[in-house]
């Protein structure tokens, strides 16, 4: 059976990438989660997907130009519910003093827009709390895999791919092949930009298949019949239901 991720956290139940999220799918009993990283202004990793705040806090403007005391004064809750009024934007080892005993972490890294330090100093955070075995880094830009592993040749990496040009390119070069020349564990692909036949070719070389946002029966059913790794869903609690009624 797939391991099932919260994507974002448990982003039905709560506010996306926040505690009260994460704590819902610890909750939930799903295997782990899934989230996106960020460095802000004056260097501390922080969680968030998009490089702006303006969709998810009462604050505008890129992640990038707020120090993370800054950040923290945004209301990332709100916008969810009044229920999750005061809502703080979490960093990552607020979210790994949650989350650091589930069997699959999901870091994503959102690729900077100007170079930084961010792959490195996600690697020494996952290092400083000796999760190295949990840890599963993901990111669409093949250069923050290549540094991921020249940081560690033993972290474990996933290349994420949409349907895009270089999504493209990446299936029609051959998903395992384009993984194996970056050393990649993983493909990470979009629910509908996988086959069962590249399954079977990415599990011949040892590669997982880590599938993102899954939360309709039927989707779970195929993936999960083609061997699939992981379900990464907005519905964690869905998910594991489903699974555990194939069962």
């Amino acid at each position: 059976m797939p391991l099932v991720l919260a994507h974002r956290g448990a982003n039905k139940r709560a506010p996306q990438n926040t505690i009260p999220a994460f704590k819902k799918a610890v909750e939930f009993n799903a295997d782990g989660i899934e989230t996106d990283v960020h460095l802000s202004k004056d260097g501390k990793i922080v969680i968030c997907h998009n490089y702006t705040i303006d969709a998810t806090s009462d604050g505008q403007g890129l992640i990038n130009d707020y120090t993370c005391d800054e950040l923290k004064k945004f209301d990332f809750g709100s916008y969810f519910s009044p229920d999750f009024a005061g809502v703080t934007l979490p960093t990552l080892s607020e979210l790994l003093d949650v989350v650091k005993d589930m069997r699959l972490i999901n870091i994503e890294i959102k690729a900077p827009q100007t170079k930084n330090d961010l792959v490195k100093r996600t690697v020494e955070e996952i290092h400083r709390y000796g999760i190295q075995d949990s840890v599963i880094i993901s990111c669409f830009d093949p250069e923050c895999i290549r540094e991921s592993k020249e940081l560690d040749p033993a972290i474990r990496t996933g290349l994420l791919y949409e349907d895009n040009d270089l999504g493209k390119e990446i299936r029609s070069f051959g998903v395992e092949k384009y993984c194996a020349q970056l050393n990649a564990n993983a493909a990470h692909p979009g629910r509908t930009l996988i086959t069962e036949e590249e399954v079977k070719r990415l599990h011949a070389l040892g590669m997982a298949v880590n599938v993102w946002t899954v939360n309709e029966k039927e989707d779970i059913l195929k993936l999960a019949d083609w061997g699939c790794d992981a379900l990464i869903s907005d519905v964690p609690d869905y998910v594991m239901s489903v699974l555990q009624g194939r069962e």
